[in-house]
């Protein structure tokens, strides 16, 4: 299921290293969670040199029922 995107925010960063001349992005959003409760957190660092990408949830009940990608949830196998 897609989730409904309640805020996200993006910069510009030096790349790292040998990379510092070239720029990359850091990307966060933020959804509700399935339930409404709580709230799905992604985040990218796509920076020449260093690469960083999480999601997760502070909803300790939609943790237990879906898997979470950017912007979206899937039912756990479990759980159908």
């Amino acid at each position: 299921m897609e989730l409904k995107l309640i805020s996200n925010d993006s910069h510009a960063k030096p790349g790292y290293g040998a990379n510092m001349r070239s720029w990359g992005d850091t990307i966060t959003e933020v959804y509700k969670c399935p339930c409404g409760k709580g709230k799905v957190y992604y985040d990218n660092e796509d920076i020449p040199g260093h690469r960083y990408k999480n999601v997760s949830c502070d909803c300790e009940e939609c943790n237990e029922k879906y898997n979470f990608a950017r912007g979206t949830a899937t039912l756990i196998e479990s759980q159908k």
